[in-house]
């Protein structure tokens, strides 16, 4: 498990134990009882989720099985809001190659040295690049919605085990 998704988890059970309302962390449903230890604890994270999804664990597990984290509700990529799909690719390309070129390459490192865990890093970029709007591991490629098309970011490894980065434009 990631250092991001560790913190995650980390704030969802201080929430938790805050007795904040929130929805199951696990399908999104509105379902969680009160007070929060009165629900079920999770057998994949040390936090509660609703009786419902503690049952379908229960049954998951007898068969040797589990959801991963990043398919639970709250791991799903939120995204930060932008005003990218406003505005012309040329400018949102300039853009993204000044703001998050940092973050996109420490991603794509980690989805390089640490490939089992590319769905974290992933979810991760999401919510790190205001106005992501796809990412691929492998071959690693960002994409970003504008109004007259889209701005590509991809990067690779040289031969000298140095990231490269490539940008362009993409029609709609």
């Amino acid at each position: 498990m990631t250092d991001y998704m560790t913190h995650k988890l980390a704030d969802l059970r201080a929430r938790q134990e805050a007795e904040e309302h929130m929805s199951c962390p696990r399908c999104g449903a509105d379902t969680m009882k009160h007070p929060v230890h009165t629900n079920a604890m999770s057998r994949v994270a040390d936090i509660f989720i609703c009786d419902a999804c503690g049952t379908t664990e229960a049954l998951l597990a007898h068969m040797n099985q589990q959801t991963p984290l990043t398919n639970w509700a709250a791991f799903k990529p939120t995204g930060l809001p932008s005003d990218f799909k406003a505005r012309l690719a040329r400018d949102v390309l300039e853009e993204v190659v000044r703001n998050q070129t940092e973050t996109l390459t420490r991603i794509f490192r980690l989805c390089q040295d640490d490939p089992k865990n590319a769905a974290e890093y992933r979810l991760e970029a999401f919510e790190s690049c205001p106005g992501l709007t796809e990412l691929w591991t492998e071959p690693f490629a960002a994409k970003y919605q504008a109004l007259d098309g889209s701005a590509v970011v991809r990067l690779t490894m040289s031969g000298d085990g140095h990231p490269l980065l490539e940008a362009g434009l993409a029609d709609k």
